[in-house]
């Protein structure tokens, strides 16, 4: 803090210790104890020509880039704590720690639940109804999937160690995808009537989950 070819001074009131005894009374007992040094404001020095770039306080701000090592998984608002990379020690102390906070932008198909990744899967009518061979995508790259025969909306498939892997261990969490079913829009007039016909051909054990539903409902 003292200016090039200068020196700081011992403090005289605390002999550069920093700090001074005190003592006070209460109820006739006197009490010692130590305070910070108000003279040399605890820093056990006394600087008569502070150095002209950082005002005496032995610090400057500096700019500097530091590496930093996103393990896998990590989630958003977690902290990665660089030891030692943080603001410099007082008085020749050790240097301060760096926090770093990590913000993770959203994925557009992905949601996270802990180290599960979660996703819709939207299908036709078709594929749900007769069945189909279809890619299902995953963090590395695109996965074959047959849906089977009959698959409702709303049904679970669940693809292990699909997911976020664990931070500091080892495995990965599942991809779970939720089926859901896309209703055609836009018809065509032969498209509609096609859809007609299709329904006029089908019976009640074409639809049990309807069929129990309204046979529920006459019962009330």
């Amino acid at each position: 803090g003292a200016q090039s070819g200068t020196t700081a001074e011992t403090c005289p009131d605390c002999r550069g210790t920093g700090t001074v005894r005190v003592q006070q009374r209460m109820g006739g007992m006197a009490f010692s104890s130590t305070a910070p040094c108000k003279r040399c404001s605890g820093k056990g020095k006394i600087i008569h020509t502070p150095c002209k770039n950082c005002s005496g306080n032995g610090f400057v701000r500096r700019k500097k880039r530091i590496s930093v090592t996103i393990p896998s998984g990590i989630d958003d608002g977690q902290v990665i704590t660089v030891r030692g990379k943080g603001n410099s020690g007082v008085n020749g102390g050790p240097a301060g720690d760096l926090d770093v906070q990590v913000s993770v932008r959203p994925h557009p198909i992905f949601e996270r639940d802990g180290y599960n990744l979660l996703c819709e899967l939207p299908l036709t009518f078709a594929q749900l109804a007769l069945g189909a061979q279809i890619q299902i995508p995953t963090l590395t790259g695109k996965e074959d999937y047959t849906i089977k025969e009959g698959t409702q909306p709303g049904d679970i498939i669940r693809i292990k160690g699909r997911g976020i892997p664990y931070v500091n261990g080892r495995g990965k969490g599942d991809l779970i995808v939720r089926i859901t079913v896309e209703v055609p829009s836009n018809l065509t007039n032969k498209q509609k009537d096609l859809l007609r016909q299709f329904e006029d051909s089908m019976g009640e054990r074409n639809y049990e989950k309807r069929k129990s539903f309204f046979d529920k409902f006459k019962g009330k």
